[in-house]
């Protein structure tokens, strides 16, 4: 008789079947629940039933998430991943996602979300990043969460954070900036703006978020300030429209320059193909 072909500790076909036994040092407390918490586990531990709807993986070791993950869990509603190693959430991470709508990853140890980090993700409801290292968040980080209600962006390492990001998010209602080394310079300037015209999604309003002033030791809560604050912001420029500004600058002399010359080089070949007026006079005089 041939032997099944083992695959991950278990045979292929058992690997995908649904209801699968729990992983080993796992509990399933209903058929769809998977609770692995606080079991010290490096790695995300394999395999699940398939229909699992509910992974409890917090307060282990992991350090990342599998490319493929949702691929075969394309079931998963909740997923609780607190406390754990992760460094970065790799782009098509969360790829088959599809039902995912409760996604906790706070205290890890991401520093920057790149663009589309959560892209097929579209159903999150809640996402936490709270309490990570995170000093970057790309604009589009979260294109394509249309349905995301909460999110918790508090105690991580934010000095800035561009409106776009936050923009994206039509069905946001709760938010969370909290905790972060906010600096109110002019690059602050329009999120300050958009956190004035969306207070109501703070639960604590402006008092719950600090930020220091350029050129000052001190922080102040953002109900210190208005928008008379980042008045001298208004004509600002940053570096980038400096280097746009002086590019352009250049390249419209260059254009000038070259177009000059083109010009004056079609006048001197006009002249030198020209017939001249006074040899036409003398070469009619001599015929006469």
């Amino acid at each position: 008789m041939a032997r099944k072909k083992k695959y991950g500790g278990g045979s292929y076909l058992e690997r995908f079947k649904p209801g699968h036994a729990c992983p080993a040092g796992c509990a399933c407390t209903d058929p769809h629940t998977v609770d692995c918490r606080d079991r010290g586990l490096p790695s995300v531990p394999d395999p699940f039933p398939l229909d699992v709807r509910k992974l409890l993986v917090a307060g282990n070791r992991i350090q990342h998430i599998p490319e493929d993950f949702f691929i075969f869990y394309g079931d998963l509603v909740y997923l609780d991943f607190r406390n754990n190693s992760l460094r970065s959430l790799e782009e098509g991470t969360f790829s088959g996602s599809a039902k995912l709508a409760f996604l906790d990853l706070s205290y890890n140890n991401l520093t920057q979300l790149g663009a589309g980090a959560f892209r097929s993700a579209g159903r999150l409801v809640k996402l936490s990043l709270a309490n990570n290292n995170l000093a970057g968040v790309h604009e589009a980080a979260f294109e394509t969460l249309e349905s995301l209600q909460v999110l918790e962006l508090n105690d991580n390492n934010l000095r800035s954070l561009n409106v776009a990001a936050l923009t994206a998010l039509p069905a946001l209602r709760t938010l969370r900036l909290d905790g972060n080394p906010w600096l109110c310079d002019c690059d602050f300037a329009h999120l300050f703006s958009w956190i004035q015209e969306n207070v109501s999604k703070l639960p604590k309003g402006l008092d719950e978020i600090q930020c220091s002033l350029p050129m000052e030791n001190r922080r102040i809560f953002l109900h210190e300030l208005s928008e008379a604050s980042f008045s001298e912001c208004k004509f600002s420029l940053s570096l980038t429209d400096l280097f746009v500004i002086i590019f352009s600058g250049v390249a419209v002399s260059i254009a000038a320059i070259i177009s000059s010359f083109f010009l004056a080089t079609v006048v001197q070949c006009f002249q030198r193909c020209a017939p001249n007026k006074d040899t036409e006079d003398e070469d009619e005089d001599e015929d006469d």
